[in-house]
This record gives C-alpha cells, sequence and structure tokens, in this order.
C-alpha cells in the first residue's frame, strides 16, 4: 500500500490496520488466533511471524491511542520521529495481508497450508524493520535451575 493510500486511510480503517493482530478476519479468526492453529504445524515458521509481529506492534504502539480518534494523514502531519508513522506501516500492511492468508487456511484447513506466502511475508516485513532500525526483542537472561 502506497504511502497516499495509508494517509487516505479513514481513523476507523487507519486503527484497524494498527490493530492488525487483534483484527477479526473470516470466521472471526485473528492473525494471533490463525498463527496459534498455524503453530501446530509450523512452530518455528509461526514464531518468525510472532516476532516480526512483536516487533511492529511495539514500533505502532506510540501512535495507537491517537489513531482512535486521528486519521493518518493528521498524525503523519504533524510525526517529527524518525522513522515516521508511514514507514512504520509499511510492514503492518504486510502482516495485515499475512493475516488474512492465515485466517481463510485456518477457517478451512482443506487447502494446502500458506508455507510460502507466511516466509514471503516474514522476510520482507523483516527487511523492513531492520531498514527502519526497529530494535529486536531482547530477552532477560535465563537463570540457572
Amino acid at each position: 500500500m502506497a504511502a497516499d493510500d495509508l494517509r487516505a486511510l479513514t481513523v476507523a480503517e487507519g486503527h484497524r490496520l494498527v490493530d492488525f493482530a487483534e483484527t477479526t478476519r473470516v470466521g472471526d479468526w485473528t492473525l494471533r488466533s490463525s498463527l496459534v492453529r498455524y503453530a501446530q504445524r509450523s512452530p518455528v515458521a509461526a514464531s518468525a511471524v510472532l516476532e516480526v509481529l512483536r516487533r511492529t506492534d511495539g514500533a505502532l504502539a506510540p501512535y495507537a491511542r491517537q489513531l482512535q480518534t486521528t486519521t493518518i494523514a493528521d498524525v503523519a502531519d504533524t510525526d517529527d520521529t524518525s522513522p515516521g508513522l508511514l514507514a512504520l506501516l509499511e510492514p503492518a500492511v504486510v502482516l495485515d495481508e499475512l493475516g488474512h492468508t492465515l485466517a481463510a487456511w485456518a477457517h478451512d484447513r482443506t487447502s494446502a497450508a500458506p508455507d510460502a506466502e507466511v516466509r514471503d511475508a516474514v522476510g520482507h516485513a523483516h527487511a523492513l524493520l531492520e531498514a527502519l532500525g526497529v530494535p529486536r526483542e531482547t530477552r532477560p537472561p535465563r537463570r540457572a535451575g
């Protein structure tokens, strides 16, 4: 989705995009819930999706509240951070599209699993996040047991 297309979204559409992981899709599946089903057959791939999902969520978190009542265009016009909102929405668009794909598969698992789509989306979202300098999650060190 081009920057102009993102700027044209309504408040509701913008909020839905920022909330891409929890937006309901076919059969009331969300990206997160369909990811749980996908993890049963492909745990490593599901983990990779979850990593880029969390990075994207974390990067968009400062904007989430404001986008409940303001359009993306209005927020972007007053945004002086780097990277800006429009750039951070690019991986969200990739993951939102993947959410539709995974939800359709989770709803009707008679079709082939979307392994190639997952791999492509993760690679694309990861590359975008790296280019934007969005940090990876750091885990606390494990305690000796």
